[in-house]
Order: structure tokens, then C-alpha cells, then sequence
């Protein structure tokens, strides 16, 4: 299915409003015990900083009297992965990826177990489509029509980017569905050559999402596979994109962490809080606002139905996934 909307010629980047590393000196005063450093994946900015931070402040002052500050970055997933585990001081992080929480859980400072938290740490979904040019010249219809010899294609590597990742799954999860009438060894050839032609089509690979998008959008390429969310984004901006809805694709789930390391005993309850509320109806209906599916059954999400979706457990979870479709044939793949 394809659905028009309107070109994005500059698209917004969402600047850090801290430091990477150091954002907080606990040793200064009360204040500094009043705000929380938040990292996100790189197309969460807009949502985080324009409603949910404001809502979250107002919410914490009737709630408590007291003020709450925030500090924000946003990077590719496994890049803020990669920056906390070297010492960047998130507090709170919400990830492309589940893969990113395990590493982190691996490392030592997350201890917290998301799936404790509501919908099991997923604070909001996205699934993956195409974004091509206004009046699709290339004629994409699927995943399938991205490996055709002709088609350029902007990419997110998938060594800094959970979106990336998200993308590979759904490309090689989608033909292990189209060809579920073959035998399991059949299928999974389909797919790993489906998977290596669309992988020699891409001219250039990104540190993130957003920043493949961003050089989509200044004319490099003919398709870019991408966040929903982030291709909705863009069409309303202005006219010249169009999105392509495959015949089965993947729902990416973003999951929340608390960086238990980096959390002082008298923030707790601040720290706990805001990750309660991102899973209240004012929250998900900010997500929803911004383009991404809510996890509230009770929120409606005005997009298009999907013919055949599936999640990162039709692949045997993050984990075998991860070894098998990145380290394994992506990293073969790219040499």
C-alpha cells in the first residue's frame, strides 16, 4: 500500500542540551539532585523534550511542590548504549532496542528489570516501511523490490543504530513469512539473498535513523527503510515523499531503563516516577501525536492497518536474532 504525503528539504536535528558525559556534578547542591539526565534513541527528541518533559515538570510539581530540571541527548541506540557503558551519566534512557537494555544489563549499570514495567519496559512501537519519492519512480512495492539492480538505498548501520537492526529484521523476516509455503532451509536462503542484494543496493550507511533520513531528504537515494514514525514525520512537513506499506513487516518496541548506576539514593523516587509516566494515557497520547503507536490498548492509533506484521519473537527474540542476523550474516555480508 502506498500513501502520499507531503517533501522535507531541511529536517530539524535535535540538539543535546547537555554534555555526554558529566551532565550532572552530584557533589554541587540540592539542584543538581533535582534533574534527571534522559537519553534517547535518535527520533525520540521531538516527543520527549516538546510534551513529555513539560507534562512530566507540571505533573511532578502538583504532585510533590518541587521543581524538576532535565538534561536530554540523543544519539543512535547502540551509540548512547556505548556512551553510558563508558561512563556518561543517563539516569533514564529509552532505546530502539532490547539488545541495548542487555548490553547495559550486561555491563553492570542497569540491574532494574524492565520487564517489570508496564508492557514489559515498551513505552511505544513503531512498524518499518519505505520511504520513496513522490510518485514512487522506481515503482517499490515491498521489501522484495529493494534488491532490484536499479535502487539506491540510505541505510543505518546497524553497528550504532538499533534502527538499523530493526530494519534488517524486517527485510529477513518478511520473505521467512512470504515463503512460508517452502521448506524452512528454502526459506531461509529466500531471505539471506533477498538480505544480501537490498545489502549491496545501500550507497551509504548512517551512524542513525534520523541521520539516514536526514540525507534522504537532501536527495541522496531512491528508498529509505525507516521508522513509521519518522516517514510520517517527514511526509508532513512538505510534498515530494511517499510511504510504502509491505505486504509484512516488523513492529519495532522501544524500551525504557532506568541506568540504576548512575541513580542517587534521594532521586529515586523522582527517577521512578518519570518512568511511570511514560506509560500514562497523557504520555502515549504524546507518542501517538508524534507519529508512533501507542501501547495503551485504549489509545487509538489513527494509521494504517498493516496486512501481516510480526515482532522480533517470530526471529527467536533479540538475542538469537542479534547473533544470527547481525554478527552473523550482516557482518559476512559487509566483509
Amino acid at each position: 500500500m502506498n500513501v502520499k504525503y507531503p517533501t522535507l528539504i531541511v529536517f530539524v536535528l535535535v540538539l543535546s542540551a547537555g554534555s555526554l558525559t558529566g551532565c550532572i556534578d552530584l557533589s554541587g547542591g540540592d539542584d543538581d539532585l533535582n534533574t534527571v539526565t534522559f537519553f534517547g534513541f535518535s527520533v525520540k527528541g521531538e516527543v520527549i523534550d516538546e510534551e513529555i518533559i513539560p507534562a512530566f515538570k507540571e505533573h511532578w510539581r502538583e504532585k510533590t511542590g518541587g521543581k524538576v530540571d532535565f538534561t536530554t541527548s540523543y544519539a543512535g541506540s547502540g551509540r548512547i548504549t556505548n556512551q553510558v557503558l563508558t561512563g556518561a551519566e543517563a539516569e533514564v534512557m529509552i532505546l530502539s532496542t532490547e539488545w541495548d537494555a542487555i548490553q547495559l544489563r550486561n555491563g553492570g549499570v542497569v540491574t532494574t528489570d524492565w520487564n517489570t514495567f508496564p508492557d514489559q519496559g515498551t513505552v511505544s512501537i513503531s512498524p518499518w516501511v519505505i520511504l520513496v519519492r513522490s510518485g514512487n519512480p522506481k515503482n517499490i512495492q515491498d521489501f522484495g523490490d529493494l534488491a532490484e539492480d536499479d535502487i539506491q538505498i540510505i541505510h543505518a548501520d546497524p553497528r550504532t543504530s538499533g534502527g538499523a537492526c530493526w530494519s534488517i529484521f524486517a527485510m529477513y523476516g518478511s520473505e521467512l513469512r512470504r515463503c512460508e509455503n517452502l521448506t524452512p532451509e528454502e526459506a531461509k536462503e529466500r531471505a539471506e539473498t533477498l538480505l544480501e542484494d537490498t545489502i549491496e543496493n545501500v550507497i551509504c550507511w548512517q551512524s542513525s535513523a534520523r541521520n539516514a533520513l536526514s540525507q534522504f531528504t537532501l536527495g541522496y537515494g531512491d528508498a529509505l527503510i525507516t521508522y513509521e514514525n519518522d516517514a510520517l514525520l517527514c511526509c508532513e512537513k512538505e510534498k515530494g515523499y511517499e510511504i510504502v506499506y509491505p505486504s509484512s513487516t516488523i513492529f519495532s518496541e522501544h524500551k525504557v531503563v532506568i541506568v540504576d548506576k548512575n541513580v542517587e539514593e534521594v532521586e529515586r523516587e523522582m527517577v521512578d516516577e518519570f518512568v511511570n509516566f511514560l506509560f500514562m494515557a497523557g504520555s502515549q497520547k504524546a507518542f501517538v501525536d508524534h507519529y508512533f503507536r501507542s501501547v495503551d490498548d485504549s489509545i487509538e492509533n489513527p494509521y494504517p492497518g498493516l496486512s501481516d506484521h510480526f515482532t522480533v519473537e517470530y526471529l527467536g527474540g533479540w538475542e538469537k536474532a542479534h547473533e544470527e542476523l547481525i554478527d552473523g550474516l550482516y557482518s559476512d555480508i559487509r566483509g
